[in-house]
């Protein structure tokens, strides 16, 4: 069975891939179907619940609970994968660990409680996603925790590009061959993460060209902005223990994503319908006149993103003012149903907004085509940060950042090489990497900044064999051998940088993966 499986903030959809039909499963959930599982963690003692088995030990208050995490994938994408969970009090529980419980959950939930027909035993092969921004960090961890969970992962996309491939195929007499729609731009505001990024669509090739994204802005940050307000219009007393707030947090994203355009309140239970406590808070009412002007400093966080993105496509040989090009602005992601959010973009972009129909289900529909063969779509993605090493300058006295792996490289469909070359002066080589976001004035590196392991290098064929390289001199040697030194890195799909070092003159080398911490 082919699934596309979008590991979100907020809920996990999956899509199956049925003879050339997408459908999105349904699950059973005690007091109906749903058409996804919910993000949502509790640890009891030293067990971990997730969904809606989490959510009913919130509802009524169960005793014992050691922890809770609202958002699995926002929890785990936070940190690295042997960091622990610090929300999770009992028994210690790393990222990796979290992530792959959850998505053995999930993996469990398959087959047990969907509406999907499987046989016994049946393999389930995954096209999975990440955040466009999101770090080689995430994304190792996101294909080790699907693989430990039990899935064979077919490939790894980034979620604006799924949802460009779901796009196409509901449009796809608008994007034929004579169609002057050269890219359609995704805008994805999910529970955690915003991402916007121009996906060409020329030729059934679904290209990357270039994102931009707030990595720290989601839906959940609505909900929080919900919450502040109903607790200072409920006035002082009100004091909440985590695992209250968390459940008052959830009955405020049920009733946001209630809303409608036409709706002029919103309703705010704080404390839990189980609750039988006197001094228990009464319901808050909201207008939604305050409450869209609360969250409209966070709706305009996503529009400076947008604007960056449509003056980069210049770069691509892409007018943006020529709108016969722009397929559309398609609004995907669970938090684009907040009518906030499509009032503003209407008013910035007119008749070029699109709303997918089922904008929580768009990324994981786009992902079972993807992962098709069928289907006839092939999938390149560009790189979404910059990679590369700190050098010593030439004047020795100044360290430098090269940057191996430009944002927005296009590859072509075998990975991406790069190599350098030069002559060491030093007795050992430590390659210092580093990922970001962004690059500054002098090729300074900025926005989010992710170290990667260092790497030591023998530039001294005498050190081969030596077994601890970190305690050897790095100072400079004006009368080293002037050797050759070749490095040849490969960018491959799943994130991981393949390293060989060679020093040419000696004839010698050695071969490194390399993973963010």
């Amino acid at each position: 069975m082919r699934l596309g499986i979008d590991f979100g903030t907020t809920r996990t959809v999956v899509s199956a891939a049925l003879d050339g039909r997408y459908a999105v499963v349904s699950f059973e959930l005690g007091d109906g179907f749903c058409d996804y599982l919910r993000g949502l963690a509790v640890q009891l003692g030293d067990t971990l619940y997730f969904g809606d088995e989490a959510a009913a030990l919130l509802t009524r208050g169960a005793p014992g609970v050691t922890g809770v995490v609202r958002s699995v994938k926002r929890a785990v994408s936070e940190r690295r994968p042997q960091d622990r969970v610090e929300a999770l009090t009992g028994r210690p529980v790393t990222a990796l660990e979290l992530a792959t419980a959850y998505l053995r959950w999930v993996h469990v939930a398959i087959r047990t409680r969907s509406n999907l027909e499987l046989d016994e035993g049946e393999r389930l092969q995954v096209m999975a996603a990440v955040p466009a921004g999101a770090g080689s960090r995430q994304r190792f961890l996101t294909i080790e925790a699907f693989t430990r969970a039990g899935f064979e992962v077919s490939g790894l996309v980034n979620e604006p590009t799924a949802a460009a491939v779901e796009y196409a195929r509901r449009h796809l007499k608008g994007v034929g061959k004579r169609s002057p729609k050269r890219y359609v731009v995704i805008y994805d505001l999910g529970g955690g993460t915003f991402d916007t990024a121009a996906i060409s669509l020329e030729g059934r090739r679904f290209s990357l060209l270039r994102s931009e994204g707030v990595p720290t802005l989601g839906g959940d940050d609505f909900d929080e902005r919900i919450l502040e307000l109903a607790i200072a219009r409920a006035g002082a007393g009100v004091t909440m223990t985590p695992a209250n707030r968390v459940a008052a947090l959830e009955r405020c994203r049920e009733a946001k994503e209630g809303l409608t355009p036409a709706s002029r309140r919103l309703l705010v239970e704080l404390s839990s319908p189980a609750s039988a406590q006197a001094e228990e808070p009464a319901p808050v009412v909201l207008s939604t006149r305050e409450l869209y002007a609360a969250c409209g400093e966070l709706v305009e966080c996503t529009l400076a993103p947008v604007e960056r993105l449509f003056a980069g496509l210049r770069d691509h040989g892409i007018d943006p003012d020529n709108t016969r090009e722009l397929g559309g602005l398609y609004l995907v992601g669970g938090a684009t149903a907040f009518p906030a959010v499509a009032r503003a973009l209407r008013k910035r972009y007119g008749r070029k907004i699109i709303l997918a129909p089922q904008p929580h289900a768009s990324t994981a529909v786009g992902l079972a085509i993807a992962g098709d063969p069928d289907a006839g779509v092939l999938v390149r993605e560009a790189t979404t940060r910059y990679f590369g090493v700190w050098r010593e300058g030439a004047n020795g006295r100044e360290i430098i950042f090269d940057p191996i792996f430009s944002r927005d490289a296009l590859p072509g469909d075998a990975a991406v090489v790069a190599e350098r070359r030069y002559t060491p002066a030093h007795a050992v080589g430590h390659l210092r990497f580093l990922e970001c976001s962004a690059l500054g004035q002098g090729g300074r590196p900025e926005g989010q900044l992710t170290p990667w392991p260092t790497v030591l290098f023998p530039y001294d064929p005498i050190l081969v064999d030596h077994p601890a390289l970190g305690t050897c001199s790095v100072s400079r040697r004006p009368d080293a051998p002037r050797d050759h030194v070749v490095e040849t890195y490969t960018y491959e799909r799943d994130g991981t940088i393949a390293l060989q070092i060679e020093n040419a003159t000696r004839g010698y080398r050695q071969t490194y993966v390399l993973g963010a911490r």
